[in-house]
Parts: structure tokens; sequence; C-alpha cells
């Protein structure tokens, strides 16, 4: 944590801009509100004091401002006059909304194909033995498999992911062991 203060003539903006962001947290069942600073013009007294983009603001002349909407923010800040001490942490909010969307994008992923895997192996199970939809046996294979593959890190473990190179012998293991 550092403090930056700020100073700018009457007539003069400090030179940054904000934006606020919430992150869901599924398994708290809440959202996370931080505000970080996205833009510091070049030659600002925002510039000059040091503020840097990804900044995250955690207070605004000593208000803890964590978890407050953006609007309300940017009401502090314009409120300040010429001086605007603000608390910051440099870069963590930025790097946790990058990593936040990221593993929202691979669990969506990774639901949309286990639902193709399915799909694919009741064709397969079709295809191969001629065997009916309807077939208890076909999803009882299936449920196999989903169960070693989630004692392997996939959907819903929580072992760590696999490499390329486990994930053919995991597969073997799987099929063979259900066969």
């Amino acid at each position: 944590r550092r403090v930056v203060t700020l100073e700018k003539a009457a007539e003069e903006a400090f030179g940054f801009e904000i934006q606020t962001y919430g992150l869901h947290h599924q398994e708290r069942n809440r959202v996370e509100m931080f505000t970080f600073v996205s833009r510091v013009r070049d030659g600002s007294p925002a510039a000059a004091a040091g503020l840097q983009a990804g900044d995250t603001i955690t207070g605004v002349n000593g208000l803890n401002v964590e978890g407050v909407r953006h609007r309300e923010i940017v009401e502090i800040i314009k409120s300040s006059g010429d001086v605007l001490k603000l608390d910051t942490l440099y870069g963590t909010s930025v790097r946790r909304a990058e990593l936040e969307a990221r593993l929202q994008y691979l669990k969506q992923t990774l639901y949309e194909k286990w639902g193709e895997y399915r799909s694919l192996m009741v064709q397969e199970q079709r295809l191969v033995r001629g065997v009916v939809a309807k077939d208890p046996s076909i999803y009882a294979t299936l449920e196999s498999l989903r169960w070693c593959l989630r004692g392997a890190g996939l959907p819903g473990g929580s072992s760590p992911p696999l490499s390329a190179a486990s994930d053919d012998s995991l597969y073997q293991t799987c099929v063979f062991a259900s066969a």
C-alpha cells in the first residue's frame, strides 16, 4: 500500500481515469467491487505524483472506498478540491479481473466440451455396438468415465489439470476400467 498525493492548479484536471469492476464469487454468492486507475495522462499531476495505470484505489482523502460504487468515488474525487490523496495498491485488481474472466471462460468451455463429449460417447456406442440409446449400460459407462475424469481434476474435481502426456493414459485407464 502507498499513499499518492496529487496537487493541481484550480482549473486543471488531475489527469487520470478510473474504472470499477465487480467480481462475482459464486462460492460465497457475493460481488466484490474494486476500483482501479485505467489511464494516467502524460505530464499530468497524477503522472507527476507517481500514480500508475493498474493501481487499485482503496482510499480517497482518508475515506475507505473499497466496495463503494463508482459514481460515489467519482463524486468524492471531484469534491476534493486541488489536493487529492489516494491510498493505492499496485496492479492487483487488474490482474484479478483478468484471471477471473479467464477462469469463467475456461469453465464455460469445459462445460460445453463435456456436453459434446457425452454426446459423442452415446453416438459411438450406437455405431460400434448397435446399442439403443435407452440402454442403461451406456449411461453407466458415461458415469464411470465422468467419475474417473472428476478424480483427475476435470469437471467438478479438485485436482490440478492434467498434462497432455497424462491425458492419454488416463483415458485408457478409465475406458478399460469401465468396459
